[in-house]
C-alpha cells in the first residue's frame, strides 16, 4: 500500500512510487478458475506487492498465454479478478466441458486480511514484487 507518495511520483498518478515514497508491502493470494469466477478454483500462490496495479500487471503478463488479448479486469478494495473476455459460444462450451484443464480463463486475487505474516509464507509459489 502506498501511504504517501513523494513530490516527484504524486503527479504521475496513484500507481507510481519510488524508494522515497512511504509504502508498505501487502500479501495477496492468487487463485485460478476455469469456468467462471464462482466455480471451483485452485490456489496458484501468494504475492508480496505494494499495489493492486503491480499484482494485476504481473498476473496479466505472466499467467496468460496471450497477454495482449482482451481481458476483463475488476479491482475492488479486498478482491480483484482478471479474466479473458470470452464470446458467448466459448463461454457456454466451457460451462459444460472443462476441456482446458491447463488453461484457466481467469484469476481471482484476494488481499490478505488475516494474521498471516509475509515472513511466515513458505517460499514455494511465492512471488516478491517488492525486491528490485
Amino acid at each position: 500500500m502506498i501511504s504517501k507518495q513523494c513530490d516527484n511520483c504524486a503527479p504521475k498518478g496513484k500507481n507510481f512510487y519510488c524508494n522515497a515514497c512511504d509504502k508498505t508491502a501487502e500479501l495477496f493470494y492468487i487463485y485460478s478458475y476455469y469456468i467462471n469466477r464462482f466455480s471451483e478454483n485452485t490456489l496458484m500462490g501468494r504475492m508480496k506487492a505494494f499495489t493492486w496495479h503491480d499484482v494485476l500487471d504481473y498476473v496479466r503478463n505472466n499467467f496468460f498465454h496471450n497477454p495482449s488479448c482482451e481481458l476483463d479486469i475488476n479491482c475492488e478494495k479486498n478482491f480483484a479478478y482478471i479474466e479473458e473476455k470470452l464470446s458467448h459460444e466459448v463461454s457456454s462450451n466451457l460451462s459444460t466441458n472443462k476441456s482446458h484443464p491447463n488453461h484457466p480463463i481467469g484469476y481471482k486475487i484476494y488481499l490478505n486480511k488475516g494474521n498471516e505474516s509475509i515472513d511466515d509464507i513458505p517460499k514455494g509459489d511465492f512471488w516478491d514484487l517488492t525486491s528490485t
